[in-house]
This record gives C-alpha cells, sequence and structure tokens, in this order.
C-alpha cells in the first residue's frame, strides 16, 4: 500500500509536469499564433537603422558605440540595411567575403552584449534596389536575380542558424516596387520557404508592396513571418528639400498639422462647386496674399475681399490677351490654358481685417497651386494647394505667423490615419506590423518635424506597433544631423538633438 502510495504520487507528480509542459506549449503556440513571432514581441522593438553598409561606397565595419549608446539611451532595436556588394565578390554575386560577413557577425555579436535586437536588410539585393543606379538585372522577372536573392538568404539562415529569434531577424528586401503582386509574392514565399527550410524558427520581415505601403493577406499563413510598413507620409514633411527627391527643392515649406487646401476656384458656371476660399485670423495692415496662379478653364473674374471690402480683382481672359497664356489639350480632348510665365493674384491689405475672401465672381474655373501669406513683420508662408478636382473651398484659420490650420471639423491627423488604413486591418486579422523606417529630412523645420512625429508615434502607439528610425547619426537622426534651426548640445563627441531624443523617449513602451 505504501508502496502504490508513493507510485501513485510519483505517477501524478510525473502526469502534472507533462500536463503543464503541455499546457506551457499550447499557450507559446497560442502567443506565437497571435504575435507570429515568440518569444520575440515586435511590438516592443524601438530603435534606429545604422548604415555602415548601406551603400558599397562606404562600405566600413559597424561601430560598438552606436549599439552602446543606443541601449544607454533606452532603446532595444537596430535594423542594418545593406547592399549585398559589400559582402559580395564584384561582378560575382554568389562569392561571398568572408571578411565583409565578419564584420556582419561582430554587429550581431555588438547587438548581444548591449541587449539590442539586431536585424539584418537587403536594402539592395541582386536584381533591385528603390535607390540608383539599377541592377542590371530585374529581381521580379529573372530567375537568376531570384536564385541568388534566395541563395543570400539561406546563406544567412545557415549562419545564423544558432542566434535565436530574440536576438536576429531577417527584413528580406526593403521597399519593394515596379513589380506585379503575383511577382511580389512568388519571390517573397519562395525565400521565406527556403530560410525556414533552414532555420524554422527563424523570424522573418517582409516589407509591404508599393514602397511598404500595401500589407499582404497571403503573408498570414506563416508563422515567424512579420509585415513591415513606413513612416514616411506625406513625402513633402519627411522629404522636403532631399537632394534625391526630384522636385522636392521646388515643394512649399511644409507644415503640420497639414491643411489641405482645396486649389481651384470655381465660377458661376460651376454653381455645383462655386465656393469661396475664406481666411480667418487677426490681418495687420500690410499683410500680403497671393495665389500662384496653375491653370484657367476659359476666363475668371478673380475678387479678394477684406471684411466684406473689395481690395483686389482681376480678370482672366486668354482670348483677350493672348501672349499671357499658353493653350494646352487635355487627355479628353478639351481646351485649357496655363500661364506663359509665373503670375500671381495679390491683394495687399491697407488696414487690419479679421477675414479675407477669395471668389471666382465670373466665368469657369480657376486653379491655384499655391497661396502665399507674408505678414508685415514676418517671414512669408507658402502653402501648397490640393488639385484634385471637384473639392469645394473651405474656410482656414490663420495664425499670426501666416500658418494655416484645417478647417473645422477636419482631424489634424487624417492623412496618416488614411496610410495606415490598411495595417490597421491586418493587424486585426492576427499579423504583426512594424514600421522599419521613418523619420524627417533636416531641411524641414524643425517644429514641423517635431509636432509631425509626435502624430506619427501617437498613431503606432495606438496600433501597438513597434519602430526603427532612420538613422541614428545622420540626417534624419538624433546625433549630427546638420539642422540649422536646432541648438545641439555637445555629447560624445557629436552633437545630439536633445528635443527629438526627448520625443522618442516619451514612446519607448506601450
Amino acid at each position: 500500500m505504501e508502496g502504490f502510495l508513493w507510485f501513485n504520487g510519483s505517477m501524478k507528480r510525473t502526469l502534472m509536469s507533462i500536463l503543464a509542459g503541455l499546457i506551457g506549449l499550447s499557450l507559446n503556440v497560442l502567443s506565437a499564433d497571435a504575435r507570429k513571432s515568440a518569444p520575440v514581441d515586435p511590438a516592443q522593438w524601438r530603435g534606429f537603422n545604422l548604415l555602415e553598409k548601406f551603400t558599397l561606397r562606404g562600405n566600413a565595419p559597424f561601430k560598438e558605440d552606436d549599439f552602446k549608446w543606443i541601449a544607454e539611451l533606452g532603446f532595444n532595436f537596430v535594423r542594418l540595411p545593406m547592399d549585398y556588394r559589400c559582402y559580395t565578390e564584384t561582378n560575382d554575386w554568389l562569392k561571398f567575403r568572408e571578411s565583409a560577413l565578419a564584420e556582419i557577425d561582430q554587429a550581431i555579436e555588438f547587438g548581444a552584449k548591449h541587449g539590442i535586437h539586431v536585424c539584418i536588410n537587403l536594402h539592395r539585393a541582386p536584381g533591385f534596389c528603390i535607390n540608383p543606379p539599377a541592377e542590371a538585372a530585374d529581381l521580379w522577372t529573372d530567375p537568376s536575380a531570384q536564385d541568388a536573392f534566395v541563395g543570400h538568404w539561406v546563406m544567412f539562415a545557415k549562419r545564423y542558424r544558432s542566434i535565436p529569434s530574440d536576438r536576429l531577424s531577417f527584413n528580406l528586401l526593403n521597399e519593394p516596387t515596379r513589380n506585379t503582386r503575383e511577382n511580389y509574392l512568388r519571390v517573397n514565399c519562395r525565400t521565406i520557404e527556403a530560410i525556414h527550410k533552414e532555420d524554422p524558427n527563424r523570424l522573418i520581415i517582409v516589407d509591404g508592396n508599393n514602397v511598404g505601403s500595401q500589407a499582404i493577406a497571403e503573408f498570414l499563413k506563416y508563422t515567424n513571418v512579420i509585415q513591415a510598413t513606413r513612416g514616411y507620409h506625406p513625402a513633402t514633411i519627411s522629404h522636403y528639400k532631399a537632394s534625391w527627391m526630384r522636385g522636392s527643392d521646388q515643394w512649399p515649406e511644409p507644415a503640420w498639422p497639414p491643411v489641405k487646401l482645396a486649389g481651384y476656384l470655381y465660377g458661376s458656371a460651376k454653381p455645383d462647386l462655386k465656393s469661396a476660399l475664406v481666411l480667418e485670423g487677426s490681418f495687420k495692415s500690410g499683410t500680403e496674399i497671393t495665389l500662384k496662379l496653375n491653370q484657367l478653364s476659359a476666363k475668371a473674374l478673380i475678387q479678394a475681399r477684406a471684411d466684406g471690402k473689395v481690395i483686389a480683382e482681376e480678370h482672366f481672359n486668354p482670348m483677350a490677351n493672348p501672349s499671357d497664356w499658353k493653350a494646352v489639350k487635355s487627355d479628353a480632348g478639351w481646351t485649357y490654358h496655363e500661364p506663359a510665365a509665373e503670375r500671381r493674384f495679390k491683394a495687399v491689405l491697407t488696414q487690419v481685417a479679421r477675414e479675407i475672401t477669395f471668389e471666382n465672381v465670373e466665368g469657369d474655373w480657376l486653379s491655384f497651386s499655391e497661396l502665399g501669406i507674408r505678414p508685415p513683420d514676418r517671414e512669408p508662408r507658402a502653402h501648397g494647394a490640393d488639385m484634385s478636382w471637384g473639392r469645394k473651398q473651405s474656410r482656414h484659420p490663420v495664425t499670426a505667423d501666416g500658418s494655416l490650420s484645417p478647417p473645422d471639423g477636419e482631424a489634424a491627423d487624417q492623412t496618416l490615419v488614411d496610410y495606415l488604413k490598411p495595417w490597421r486591418e491586418i493587424a486585426a486579422q492576427g499579423e504583426t506590423v512594424f514600421v522599419g523606417e521613418w523619420g524627417c529630412f533636416n531641411k524641414t523645420p524643425h517644429p514641423v518635424a517635431l509636432a509631425w512625429m509626435r502624430s506619427w508615434l501617437e498613431q503606432w502607439k495606438q496600433a501597438r506597433f513597434g519602430w526603427a528610425l532612420w538613422n541614428f547619426r545622420g540626417s534624419f537622426g538624433i546625433l549630427d544631423s546638420g539642422r540649422s534651426d536646432v541648438a545641439y548640445e555637445d555629447w560624445r563627441g557629436h552633437k545630439l538633438d536633445r528635443q527629438m531624443l526627448n520625443l522618442l523617449r516619451e514612446y519607448l513602451e506601450y
């Protein structure tokens, strides 16, 4: 009896242990299914991109101080966007250079030493890079490029098989685009399956298609696969005057919150759309307001009024003044007109006013691409117009420095909400979403950059998306960003943007 009781107790303890293990396994499986990435929670990732192997020209070893300082400042993640040519022999994309791979090994060890998760990414892959120069082959259609792409990731999978996913993840390809959905899926699914054949537990990140903007439901079938989006929207703020963005030096100076200023003044020929642009504020005598003319249908009479009194008026008629205009045929076959040279409609206040109105009193339609406001004692402000057809004009509050505010009832961050909508939807289906890159180039005014960044951070906090700023050191980062309007703090031999750092640190946990 005593022996039986001992055996029964032992058996009971054994069964309880087995049961506990099974329960734990079930919980882990459920957790993995919920996050797609157990035991890693990318919602907690906060960090930066490090660019030592971003281009072949700048190829260099990663710096341990970066990892040390990132951890010291409270962050826990780095992404390493790499040019595959940094670790392959010239003209042989399947011959790997061990000395360069050892530098990647070292970065992963720096991460382990300082408690930083490391994500390796192909920013330039065999057959594709979003940046120039274009690859000679096309990843999306060329079987040899596809074989090489898969071959690189299989090499990494084998090399790092012993490193757990809480320390290392793979981000397959930066900002895929210029493809079809079918080819995008074929390449990514083949690569995911090849990696997981070598290392089933490796956490893989797939950038959304079309430069990270499109969430893809087909990846939901995989475990240990998550998706990444971007935080550069709208580009008119994130990439203002960026040298690699054609035309960005001609964009109006950005503002945040954004104002969707309708660019058309419809006249009596469009009675359903006819409306006046109304500016509300405390306007001083001497304030100058201009409309940069864009296109004209046939003719228009534009009138500006201050508190109901006409202060400027001008007829625009290509038939009467043909040298001022050039005719343009639309795709639909009808003719409109553009100014032969830059032309602005101008109104100057001769006394203080509370309300300025611009209206197309007669005619069909006239569009303007920019609203300029120059207070007598402030720098001029330029506000770009939305050239979408069919939007009526609105009332816009104007601040003392000439900035516009959104109309009443319009959410200040609506453009971010709209961009994030498909990513929230796929997250609701069980996908884990991460923001692999985001930030603001150093030519955007610093107060605008910080306000815009806060709006994005609030969106990601609500959605529980982790993020990585581009970059740590450099024109988007918190160190050595080269902004002309920041009072930098001397820090470890670098220039620290303390305001930006403090903003980021407000969102380290959620």
